[in-house]
Formats: C-alpha cells, sequence, structure tokens
C-alpha cells in the first residue's frame, strides 16, 4: 500500500473523530445540533433525501469502519497495520416502488483499503473479521445480492448471494459483522460446519465456514418458535466459479428451529441447528500417504459433512423502554464429523450487549471466550508432516462508545492460545472507529 494511502486513512479517521467530538460536545448549542447528535446516521435528517427515498421504498445506507490493530506480545513477528472497509446498502421494497407486494431486494457493496495483521498472527481464526479478505498491498472489492418474498406475515423466501457475517450482525446479544461488536471471526460469524477443504490449504488455515454463501431459504414463524430450512452451495460464493456453476461440488442442506423463552421475565432464545452436505472434502485420516494414494490412483477425498448446534442468548438486563435494548448471556456450542470437517467441536461463550445507564444506551460491551477443538486426524496428520498445530482458544473484551448514534469509537483486547504450536500466547489490541452516513 502506497503512503499516500495510509496517510489519506489516517486523515479520515482524524476528520471523524474530530467532527464526532465537536458533535457531542456541542450537541446541545442548539437545536439542529441537538437533532444531529441524535439521529441514527449522518444523513436521516428529518425530511431529508434519505427519508424521502423510503416512501418510495429506496433505503440506501453507507458505513466506514476504521481498524488500526496491533499485537502487543507473544512471538516474533509483532507488528501493527490500519485499514478499512466501506459498506454500502441499498434496498428496495416492490410495493412502495408500485409493483407487487411482499417483494425486497437487499444489495451490499464491500471495498476493502489498507493493511491487516491477520496474515501475521499464529492465530486460525482471523482476528479482524471485518478485514479477512485484506491482503497486504491489496485492495479487495465484492458484491453481494438476495432477493426475498413474503408470501405472508409468517412465511418468506430467500435466495441469492449472502454475506453470513451481516446476517450475523442481527443476531440478539452477540451480534455479528465486526462493526460493532466483537472483531474475532469466532464471534463476528459463528462457524456452519459446511465448508470444503481441499489439499494444499490444510497447512495455512482451514475453512471452518464460508462467509460469502450462496443458496435459498425459506423461514416460517409461528407461534411455538421460528422454523428455517436452507440449500446452499458448500463452497466459499466469492469464487467466480460458484456463480457460474453453482451445486457443482454437491449440495449442503441446513435446517434450524429458534424458541423464544423467557426467565424470570427477561426474553431468551434457543436456537438447535443441523447441517449435512454431499460435497467431498480432503480425506483426513493418514494425510501423510495422501500422495501416495493419488499416484495409485486411490481417493484422497471423503464425501459427507454433518454438523449440529445450539445456542442460546438470554437478556439479563433490558430497557423498560425497548426490549431489545440490554445485555445479557450468550452461548454456541457446535460439534461436528471430524472428518472431513476439520473442527470437531467449537465454542463460543460470554456476555455482551448495551449499557444501560441513562444517556449510554447506545454503548455496547463485551466478553467472550472461544474454543475451537480440531479434528484429531487433522492434527495427527500435520505432525507426521512435521506441520505442528493444535486447538485454538481465546479471550476477547470490547467497549464501544458512542459518541453520537452513527459515530461509535471502540477499544477491543485480545488474548489468544493460536493454532500454530510454535507461537506463544498473543496479545492483541485494537481502536477501531465505525461511521453510519
Amino acid at each position: 500500500m502506497t503512503s499516500f494511502t495510509v496517510k489519506l486513512i489516517q486523515i479520515i479517521f482524524l476528520i471523524n473523530l474530530c467532527v464526532a467530538l465537536g458533535i457531542s460536545n456541542n450537541a446541545f448549542a442548539d437545536d439542529s445540533i441537538a437533532l444531529l447528535a441524535q439521529q441514527s446516521s449522518l444523513a436521516d435528517t428529518p425530511k431529508g433525501p434519505k427519508e424521502q427515498l423510503k416512501t418510495y421504498g429506496v433505503q440506501p445506507d453507507l458505513w466506514i469502519t476504521q481498524i488500526c490493530q496491533g499485537i502487543l506480545s507473544g512471538s516474533p513477528p509483532k507488528g501493527s497495520s490500519c485499514g478499512g472497509k466501506l459498506d454500502a446498502f441499498l434496498r428496495l421494497d416492490s410495493e412502495k416502488l408500485g409493483l407487487w407486494k411482499g417483494f425486497h431486494v437487499t444489495t451490499q457493496f464491500e471495498q476493502y483499503t489498507g493493511n491487516t495483521i491477520n496474515n501475521i498472527t499464529g492465530t486460525l481464526l482471523p482476528v479482524s473479521a471485518i478485514q479477512a479478505f485484506v491482503q497486504p498491498n491489496y485492495y479487495h472489492n465484492t458484491l453481494t445480492l438476495f432477493v426475498t418474498q413474503n408470501i405472508d406475515d409468517h412465511l418468506s423466501i430467500s435466495a441469492g448471494k449472502v454475506n453470513m457475517m451481516t446476517m450475523a450482525a442481527e443476531t440478539p446479544i452477540l451480534g455479528g459483522g465486526g462493526w460493532e461488536t466483537f472483531l474475532n471471526r469466532a464471534f463476528a460469524v459463528p462457524k456452519t460446519g459446511i465448508g470444503i477443504t481441499a489439499p494444499g490449504t490444510l497447512a495455512d488455515r482451514v475453512i471452518v465456514s464460508p462467509t460469502y454463501t450462496l443458496g435459498t431459504l425459506v423461514n416460517l414463524k409461528t407461534d411455538i418458535g421460528k422454523f428455517m430450512i436452507a440449500v446452499a452451495d458448500p463452497r466459499n460464493a466469492e469464487d467466480p466459479r460458484v456463480i457460474q456453476h453453482p451445486f457443482e461440488r454437491g449440495v449442503a442442506l441446513t435446517a434450524g428451529y429458534t424458541l423464544p423463552l423467557k426467565l424470570a421475565d427477561r426474553q431468551g432464545y434457543h436456537t438447535i441447528r443441523a447441517a449435512y452436505s454431499d460435497a467431498r472434502g480432503f480425506d483426513l485420516d493418514d494425510m501423510d500417504g495422501a500422495r501416495a494414494r493419488l499416484s495409485r490412483g486411490l481417493p484422497i477425498t471423503k464425501k459427507g459433512y454433518w454438523f449440529v448446534g445450539y445456542a442460546v442468548q438470554q437478556y439479563l438486563m433490558q430497557s423498560e423502554k425497548d426490549p431489545s435494548v440490554g445485555w445479557g448471556l450468550f452461548t454456541n456450542i457446535s460439534i461436528s464429523d471430524g472428518n472431513p470437517n476439520p473442527v470437531k467441536w467449537s465454542l463460543l461463550t460470554g456476555l455482551a450487549g448495551n449499557n444501560l445507564f441513562e444517556g449510554r444506551e447506545n454503548d455496547k460491551w463485551g466478553i467472550g471466550y472461544y474454543h475451537y477443538g480440531l479434528s484429531q486426524p487433522l492434527i495427527d496428520g500435520l505432525d507426521n508432516l512435521k506441520i505442528y498445530r493444535r486447538s485454538e482458544g481465546g479471550v476477547e473484551c470490547f467497549y464501544n462508545y458512542a459518541i453520537t448514534p452513527w459515530i461509535q469509537i471502540s477499544a477491543d483486547l485480545q488474548i489468544i492460545d493460536p493454532w500454530k504450536s510454535e507461537k506463544t500466547r498473543e496479545t492483541i489490541g485494537a481502536i477501531r472507529l465505525f461511521t453510519k452516513i
């Protein structure tokens, strides 16, 4: 990346911070600034362009995220990087556009800039999920698009290419996506257990679940909970071949059920998910003999993945004015076949949510623990190849201070025992600035 780009990112960071602090310090100087400080986004002015567009079924949004992150302690190499991501959303409501009822189109354009420390840590999971596709001196952008047809108030069908981190951002308490809550990929997009591994990738990073997915999703809301069924391509839809030749390497089927359940008059959600794919993945048994089997014309892949998971989000405190504002406990447990799935089991648990002190309800905080238990055949096979790996676990905590609802600055700290056995425990710190325009 050029020095000009670095300077540009730093300038944008400082401008946003100065504007935010100025608004925060003068929020009540006059009515117009007071309203500006309370808006959900910078351009959400009363009777402004965004509000007028919404009446016609057009909802644009622009989010800018800037992150400076560094390795504070641990085995070399140590370093820090600054980078960012721009997310441009466009949502269309067919009925408000004068077309048929219940049809919606959602697009998301993502532009990555700058550098990240993801590539110099010893971790299996990216420590900054929101920058997981950034390479040194490299710019990356992508576009996702999916459509939804609401059959009625209970049943909907969606299809297209979806960013799973964006969907995870809607998870109560835990959140996701890496914008306002946890940065580590373990929390930002919990794994689905369906992903194709291939020879040549295991020594680097295994696929724990594709971030971009091509498929169809059916949601059914009933009095006893929410049911979900999805059919997807198990490959990462960032590969153009997935769009050009969908399902050529197999199909993944996923089913889930979410039960809303109150505890001591506090809302909670319990979700059970199961998935199966008929895709072929790299056979983790006898990995060091794969080349010999290949030379004799024998298969080095194994057909079929399965995965089962249970997740709970339970509010322990909720706002009386808005029940969606609160904090509580989250837990996510999963288990898989362990071959060809490289992650045998995983655990996430912690506390997160909003600061309920008066005037600070827009602040978010969290502390969580994760552990990814790698398949023993994977560890043994890599060990025979003189590549030493282990299961990975870590702790992350963050506090997101809302200067206004549309400008937020976060401090984040992660302590991780990385999957690379030669690496010692790593401590990683970050500052993140998130702006909604």
